[in-house]
């Protein structure tokens, strides 16, 4: 071989080398080739990333990142910052423990959501959300029984090409979907748990330069594949719940009749909203209307702030004495430590005193309580109710009722409403048979 021929294989290998990273930690893709690494965290206390957003809620157990038990009844979201990233290959290790059900895997972008991947006890699935910017209504592109391993480390890979995904444990546990909404820039990413006790590690992001070039092929056999395989076990509401959706979602995105039906319903009913505001403001709606009185009064009143500050000392008061117990932490805090961990250490010791029943806590707790009582007293406008709000507008909702005006343009919305409801019934026959199930089910 001659030297300008040796010369043109190094060069490519070199190429090779620079788009394709072989990086021994990733699992076999099925879809995709990957590139460059976009991210990468074992969350190894000393060296994890401060890109992740997370307080008491989790904490770095184990070399793994665990969800904790403060706030045990509430579902807890741990996001990476400034994620970005559209065709990409995602790896990551989970282990569903404790009362942990329903793990999830969140991306987004442009203020919504744009794929949810979830892990159950015996199932995972994928779904897309709403976008009523884009016109799209929620599906769930599929799901897979999954053997149960409960305590145990197991590998989740998740990979986006343009509007397909797929998701897989193995050759044999896997999801592939395809939507539009998939065809995006991944701007938010986040871990989902709906409640204590499981753990993530090892979470990898990989550019994905193409596809695979027998993916063509691979796509035909695994579609076939997951057609033919036993559905996951649903009881008749949700086996009602998943058709309906998904039907609304297949008619939304191929059948233009039904989009006209959609679309005349959703201008009647946006034009009585706005005819009669007060009668349909939102709760999200309310929320921000107390906001904004909040900080007009507190550009205006010259004594807002001082209490505000006040408030915000007593608080203050209260994570210094929780430091004060734990001369570790000040170490930490001395070390540079990332603000992330230093608040999950500070919150998991927190949660320890006041499980112990600390009396100077406990003090210290009630004073900022105190603080806050009297600022809301002070400044009422500024801490409005939401539900006394809501149960205002539900009284002018009901009062409208005697208009003679609402009633002929409700019922208008209401017989477009139901124009939908046909086509969606003539469209899927069975339909209402699940429903008819449905409804048998919730009775029981």
């Amino acid at each position: 071989m001659g030297s300008q021929a040796i010369l043109s294989l190094l060069l490519v290998a070199m190429l090779s080398a620079s788009v394709f990273a072989q990086d021994p930690s990733l699992s076999k893709p099925l879809m995709c080739i990957a590139g460059d690494v976009l991210f990468s965290d074992d969350f190894n206390p000393n060296t994890v990333s401060a890109r992740w957003g997370f307080k008491a809620d989790f904490a770095l157990r184990d070399g793994a990142l665990l969800r904790t038990d403060v706030d045990p009844t509430l579902t807890k979201r741990v996001f990476l910052k400034d994620a970005s990233f559209h065709n990409a290959i995602i790896q990551f290790d989970f282990k569903l423990a404790g009362q942990t059900t329903d793990l999830r895997l969140v991306t987004g972008s442009g203020g919504h959501y744009n794929s949810i991947t979830s892990i159950h006890d015996d199932y995972f699935q994928i779904n897309t959300p709403i976008d009523r910017d884009a016109g799209y209504v929620p599906a769930q592109l599929g799901e897979c029984i999954r053997r149960s391993r409960p305590d145990q480390w197991q590998t989740l890979v998740v990979e986006y090409w343009d509007d397909e995904m797929i998701v897989h444990l193995s050759d044999t546990e896997f999801i592939l979907g395809r939507h539009p909404i998939i065809n995006r820039t991944r701007e938010y990413f986040a871990f989902q748990f709906d409640l204590p006790g499981a753990a993530i590690d090892n979470v990898r992001i990989w550019k994905s330069v193409r596809q695979r070039d027998d993916w063509n092929e691979t796509r035909k056999k695994m579609m076939r594949a997951q057609t033919d395989r036993v559905p996951v076990k649903r009881n008749p509401i949700e086996r009602y719940k998943i058709e309906y959706m998904n039907l609304k979602s297949r008619l939304t995105l191929n059948d233009k009749v039904y989009r006209d039906l959609v679309a005349k319903h959703d201008s009647l009913e946006a034009a009585l909203h706005a005819d009669f505001a007060d009668a349909f403001i939102t709760h999200k709606q309310f929320g921000k209307l107390i906001a904004k009185k909040k900080q007009k009064i507190k550009a205006t009143d010259p004594d807002f702030k001082p209490m505000e500050t006040a408030v915000h000392r007593a608080s203050r008061a209260e994570d210094d004495y929780v430091l004060s117990t734990s001369p570790e932490l000040v170490g930490f805090k001395k070390d540079g430590i990332t603000k992330n961990r230093f608040a999950s250490e500070l919150g998991q010791v927190r949660a320890q005193l006041e499980a112990a029943g600390d009396r100077q806590l406990a003090a210290l707790v009630a004073e900022t309580a105190k603080r806050q009582a009297g600022l809301e007293a002070r400044f009422p406008e500024a801490f409005g109710s939401v539900a006394a709000a809501v149960e205002k507008r539900n009284a002018i909702r009901k009062s409208l009722n005697n208009d003679p005006r609402f009633k002929a343009r409700n019922k208008a919305v209401i017989d477009a409403r139901n124009a939908i409801n046909r086509y969606e019934r003539k469209a899927d026959p069975k339909l209402a048979q699940l429903e008819a199930a449905s409804k048998g089910e919730a009775k029981k």
